[in-house]
């Protein structure tokens, strides 16, 4: 049986790579980070966000978005390019990040053998563009030509066929080149394919934990020795409006167009896209073969809200719990923490919540200034759910990497949250400067399961 502290290994971040708005690479998203870039904007004109403006459907078409940055060569991959249009899109991208992550890591080569290499990601299992393209072929057609036939008996069969044509044209392929991109677990299994890993490959889908859960599982991989180098992040590449409209009814999204955490006057969060993926070995092997070290990931602690106050309510019980034991498991004093990466929505709600949270195990203010920096990459990318947690990571890991406290856009931090009691404080928009880290030499990974907005 093994012991507590074999258990619990230290885990390297030896690689990483992303594609969030506005920044098509890791180096970009790093710059965009300390030059406090919002990238949020309106959506593509492919959105046809007014139609659902109108209705009052969507109380905001703005997100962070992907745009031209979402694209792929499917010949760089030896993919037959008349399988990609009409399937899931964020399978192609994720490919792609994946690749991009190993590289950086150095074990893309052919010389590395990835018998013992694997890949989990985080991804939703809601509504997507392969599946709504599948749905409209072979449900909303014939509805379609039903309907029409019903109403107008004087239609011809000829003139049916030729109307169901006319509809179908307008929509991406179905057949069989592209039903494997239908299937949710093929995201994972074709990056096996194409980059040789034999470990294992599996999606999960746990809302906005999704991606942390994932760098979890794929930890528990190299700690149990089943593996010895794991790839782990999130992907959200495409967001269709349908994903809004259930936020919408939700009351979530900022009719203002921001996302402002723990700000005066923040309305709500936005949602968006991206992905990231890291590359993960246990510390001793990536120290004896020379890697290179972005982070250390030594605990990670997860909870559950219970019973709470509703079902979609966050608990301040609950995410307490996940990161006392985050603290427990990396054998982490919380007292030298210099950093916190919040979940950060910008929902009034989420972030009271979270400020509790972290003042109960933080404890009071010790002097006038705090010595924790807060702070939430979703003020410059929005809300991109199952890869929400790998942007904050990967934004993390570079704040160790670089010594550097990133700053995050807040104009004014909310009064109501009395940070101002907590040893934290915020790094404001108007604090542009980058300061020099004193204590930020460990990364503790914070996971709260359930749903959260």
């Amino acid at each position: 049986m093994k012991s507590k502290r074999e258990s619990s290994e230290p885990i390297a971040i030896i690689g990483m790579a992303c594609v969030f708005p506005e920044a098509p690479d890791l180096k970009t998203f790093w710059q965009n980070i300390i030059q406090c870039v919002d990238a949020v904007g309106e959506p593509q004109a492919a959105w046809e966000a007014e139609r659902y403006l109108e209705s009052g459907r969507i109380n905001t078409p703005y997100g962070g978005y992907l745009k031209d940055l979402f694209c792929f060569d499917p010949r760089e991959f030896g993919i037959m390019p008349n399988s990609v249009d009409g399937g899931e899109p964020d399978q192609f991208l994720a490919l792609r990040v994946a690749r991009d992550a190993l590289l950086d890591a150095g074990y893309l080569d052919d010389g590395y053998d990835h018998t013992n290499t694997g890949i989990i990601l985080g991804h939703s299992t809601y509504l997507h563009r392969g599946q709504g393209n599948h749905v409209q072929h072979h449900i909303v057609l014939d509805q379609t030509m039903e309907i029409l036939a019903a109403v107008s008996p004087s239609l011809s069969d000829d003139k049916l066929t030729q109307i169901r044509k006319l509809l179908t044209d307008k929509l991406p392929q179905s057949n069989a080149d592209i039903a494997a991109g239908l299937v949710p677990n093929v995201m994972t299994g074709r990056i096996a394919n194409r980059l040789n890993l034999k470990g294992p490959n599996y999606i999960l889908d746990a809302a906005c934990s999704s991606s942390l859960l994932a760098v979890g599982a794929a930890m528990d991989e190299l700690r149990n020795h089943r593996s010895n180098l794991m790839l782990a992040g999130g992907v959200n590449a495409s967001l269709p409006a349908e994903v809004s409209v259930i936020f919408t009814q939700l009351g979530a999204l900022s009719e203002r167009g921001k996302v402002r955490p723990f700000s005066k006057g923040s309305d709500g969060t936005l949602l968006g896209e991206g992905l990231g993926t890291v590359v993960l070995k246990r510390l001793s092997d990536a120290e004896a073969d020379g890697d290179k070290i972005y982070a250390v990931i030594r605990g990670i602690g997860q909870a559950s809200d219970g019973r709470g106050h509703g079902l979609l309510a966050p608990s301040s019980e609950g995410e307490a719990l996940a990161i006392q034991r985050a603290y427990e498991d990396s054998g982490v004093d919380p007292s030298t923490i210099g950093l916190i990466e919040a979940h950060g929505t910008g929902i009034p709600l989420g972030d009271q919540t979270e400020v509790s949270a972290l003042g109960s195990v933080f404890g009071e203010r010790q002097g006038q200034l705090g010595n924790v920096a807060l702070g939430s990459v979703k003020s410059m990318i929005s809300h991109c759910i199952p890869a929400a947690g790998i942007a904050g990571l990967i934004k993390t890991s570079l704040a160790l990497h670089h010594k550097v406290l990133p700053p995050t856009l807040c104009d004014e931090v909310n009064p109501d949250l009395a940070i101002e009691k907590t040893p934290l404080y915020g790094l404001g928009l108007h604090q542009k400067m980058c300061h020099v880290v004193r204590v930020l030499t460990r990364l503790v990974l914070v996971v709260s399961i359930p749903m959260r907005f």
